[in-house]
């Protein structure tokens, strides 16, 4: 049975880390030169894990199958709570997790409309055709399964007036769809601009990925939570009062969230996906009921601590950088089968990070564990 649970794992020489990977994931010769040509770099440092291209996070079993989690970030630490978090929930059954739906928005902006509710009424008569013209500059993705499936019509008061504003909702299968759907809104412009009178102005898709969500949970048994001088019972309350504190102050849940994105945005990178915009997302959605919150959620339930994440998760394992040769190493490591799969494990990186965070702030504090990697980093260096 293969496992990312490998007791002593960073402790290991560089070559029997990499004979691990090799035998979990398949790699072959030329994956494994991949990797050698990265620790070849001058600024190559063996810390944390890092073999070369990026860092590997252990112990992650989500939905009953292992990970090896590639990882790229410069802060060593990063990996360290990652791998601790997830050995954490390990214990309670590992994460669970899947997406609540999978699409994409993209607005097409309309000003200038003399009559919104003709404009509208028209909109939705010809919502088929729409969606014809749209799926015709897509014929990949609709062949494949994907597509324009639906519309929504909204209108937006702004300082210069009232707009109407046209979703068009997108299945974009494994890819992220920024370059489908924008393409996509293109099509139907002239066509869209016809029925409502109006003049077409922006077109593109919204980063607002909120039909795009995924949810993963975790428990840990409490009494595995117990740590130097304190007991389970006592971490896993100062994991609530934290969760709290995030809950009710603004200052506190943007830290909170970064933690989470920590290991998020660090297999983004790793993956080759667009970091930033998931980032966009995330923080907006951490936002959406008018004031910003923890995208993650702790509570005690019984003998267990449960953790929640619920985000918008917009993220690929086609197009882009994801077909660059780093990219498709980790992705082959990650053994990920769709991009569905890629984001239920990269939610569930923050969940762990987050985990991590939460279970040293309110005990012995960040510092201890994050100074021993950075005294480690600067002897390496030289300093």
């Amino acid at each position: 049975m293969k496992t990312s649970l490998v007791p002593g794992f960073r402790k290991l020489s560089l070559d029997e880390k990499i004979e691990i990977l090799k035998e979990f994931a398949n790699l072959n010769e030329e994956d494994i030169k991949l990797i050698r040509k990265y620790q070849e770099l001058p600024d190559f440092l063996e810390l944390e894990n890092n073999i070369g291209p990026f860092k590997i996070a252990t112990n992650f079993l989500i939905n009953g199958k292992d990970y090896f989690v590639p990882m790229e970030t410069e802060e060593p630490s990063v990996v360290a709570a990652a791998s601790r978090g997830a050995k954490l929930i390990r214990e309670g059954g590992g994460f669970k997790g899947d997406y609540l739906d999978w699409k994409m928005i993209g607005q097409l902006q309309l000003i200038e409309i003399e009559n919104m509710e003709k404009a509208k009424e028209n909109l939705i008569k010809n919502k088929n055709k729409i969606l014809e013209i749209a799926n015709s500059a897509s014929n990949t993705l609709v062949k494949s399964g994907g597509g324009a499936k639906d519309l929504e019509i909204r209108e937006v008061e702004t300082k210069k007036g009232k707009n109407l504003v046209l979703h068009l909702i997108v299945d974009t299968m494994d890819a992220m769809g920024a370059n489908a759907v924008n393409k996509m809104l293109e099509k139907i412009s002239p066509f869209v601009s016809d029925l409502c009178n109006g003049k077409v102005c922006l077109r593109i898709i919204s980063n607002f990925a909120i039909k795009r969500i995924v949810r993963v949970e975790g428990r840990v048994p409490i009494e595995k939570l117990e740590r130097e001088g304190y007991s389970g019972k006592e971490v896993a309350e100062s994991i609530l009062n934290a969760h709290y504190l995030a809950d009710a102050d603004i200052f506190r849940a943007v830290t909170h969230n970064k933690g989470i994105m920590n290991g998020i945005d660090a297999v983004a990178v790793a993956t080759g996906n667009d970091f930033r915009a998931i980032e966009a997302g995330v923080h907006s959605y951490a936002c959406k009921n008018g004031s910003y919150k923890p995208v993650s959620e702790w509570k005690i339930e019984d003998d267990f601590l449960i953790g929640k994440i619920e985000i918008p998760l917009p993220i690929a394992t086609f197009g882009g950088a994801t077909g660059s040769k780093k990219a498709k190493l980790a992705l082959k490591i990650l053994r990920v089968k769709s991009a569905k799969e890629l984001g239920v494990v990269a939610a569930s990186v923050g969940l762990a990070n987050n985990l991590a965070a939460l279970s040293v702030l309110g005990t012995e504090g960040i510092q201890k564990g994050h100074m021993k990697l950075h005294k480690e980093f600067l002897k390496l260096i030289g300093k």
